[in-house]
């Protein structure tokens, strides 16, 4: 295998792991999803373009969120220049550096939500399971299990909470 392979590979199974979290920076800074997909094929190309002369990357969502951010920036002067709506760009630049801290933080939300997951009750990972993972609303829940829908939106509830004071409650 080549040394193009191997980079490519490996660049591959980053994105793979990791685009969700880049996306999810981009959008909380752009709120309009078609923008947002947009900014995230630039930057992904980018990405792409620069990854072998960035080795070793240590922290690859760091890095695709530093690239997304010049993206965002691009973007935000092409809006400027073809809309009469403006944002006031030290609000703009408040809006990024809080998203930016925000995300810097998601990793060890995840890794701790992540524990508690495990310790919930079969019956809590199983409701968790079917509403998140499959998404099933709860009316969906409800007719699967055979169970009044009120009583799926206590289970629910209380798992969510379960779940709020596991991730707080965790050092």
């Amino acid at each position: 295998m080549d040394k193009n392979q191997i980079h490519s590979d490996d660049f591959l199974n980053l994105l793979m792991q990791k685009q969700m979290r880049i996306y999810a920076f981009i959008l909380s800074v752009v709120r309009n999803f078609e923008d947002a997909d947009d900014i995230l094929q630039d930057t992904v190309h980018t990405m792409w373009q620069k990854y072998p002369e960035c080795q070793p990357i240590h922290d690859f969502v760091s890095w695709g969120i530093q690239v997304a951010y010049y993206k965002i920036l691009e973007y935000r002067k092409q809006q400027h220049r073809s809309s009469h709506i403006h944002l006031n760009n030290s609000l703009f630049d408040q809006m990024l550096t809080a998203a930016k801290t925000i995300n810097r933080d998601c990793d060890d939300r995840i890794e701790k939500l992540k524990n508690c997951l495990k310790q919930l009750s079969p019956r809590g990972r199983k409701f968790i399971e079917l509403r998140y993972y499959q998404d099933l609303k709860p009316k969906q829940i409800s007719v699967l299990l055979g169970m009044p829908i009120l009583n799926v939106y206590k289970i629910l509830g209380r798992v969510h909470s379960q779940l709020v004071h596991c991730v707080k409650t965790i050092s």
